[in-house]
């Protein structure tokens, strides 16, 4: 009688498991990161609602999606509201109210002079425009920085964001403006995508376009 051997596996048959292990580790991280960034969106929008209140929410939402992205801490909506809870209404409301209401009295003067014809309307509207891309750049770097700054005086904060604002005028104010513009555009087309990530979307770009001014601006002077 002739012996008989089991018949060996071949190796190329273990690769499958090891690539589906991954994949199902790479869909469950890939839902997990969809997860928090709606759930972090809904209590953005939730907290923003009362309008007064968008400022504050604003600057949560900023601080967890700095630890979140930064500090790999994806327990999202307990870092909001920490954040929320944490943070002084009063110091919020002047470090990001005021240059949210700065734009959108930029925005009330470039319709107001849009509709005139003189020389000096013209002047107005090219002024105007030139303060409000000013104006929504330092908004940018207003939620970043309020995020890892947040014991900086209002005034302090608004200074340092200006004077970024200027000195990235041409590189990250193209880029926070399309980035505003889209979301707008977004909004306005369809409402229901506030609800589904166009703010925590708008606010993790301006995250993303301010590092790059702060690394850009700490090259300038190193």
């Amino acid at each position: 009688m002739s012996a008989t051997t089991p018949q060996q596996r071949p190796a190329g048959n273990v690769a499958p498991v090891g690539v589906s292990g991954l994949s199902g580790t790479r869909i469950m991280a890939g839902l997990t990161t969809l997860f928090n960034f709606l759930t972090l969106n809904f209590v953005l929008v939730l907290v923003s609602l009362p309008i007064i209140t968008l400022p504050a929410a604003m600057n949560a939402a900023s601080v967890a999606l700095d630890h979140w992205r930064d500090g790999g801490e994806d327990r999202v909506v307990r870092e909001f509201f920490i954040a929320l809870r944490s943070s002084s209404p009063l110091r919020t409301t002047a470090c990001a109210g005021v240059p949210l209401a700065a734009v959108v009295i930029g925005v009330v003067e470039i319709r107001y002079f849009a509709h005139r014809g003189s020389v000096a309307d013209h002047v107005g509207l090219t002024l105007s425009l030139a303060a409000l891309l000013i104006t929504l750049t330092a908004l940018g770097y207003v939620f970043q920085l309020m995020a890892r700054y947040p014991s900086l005086a209002a005034v302090d904060l608004w200074s340092l964001c200006v004077r970024l604002a200027a000195r990235n005028v041409f590189v990250t104010g193209p880029l926070f403006l399309a980035e505003i513009c889209g979301a707008v555009v977004l909004a306005l087309i369809d409402p229901a995508l506030l609800v589904l990530g166009v703010p925590v979307l708008l606010l993790q770009c301006m995250r993303v376009t301010a590092l790059f001014g702060l690394r850009r601006a700490q090259a300038r002077e190193a």
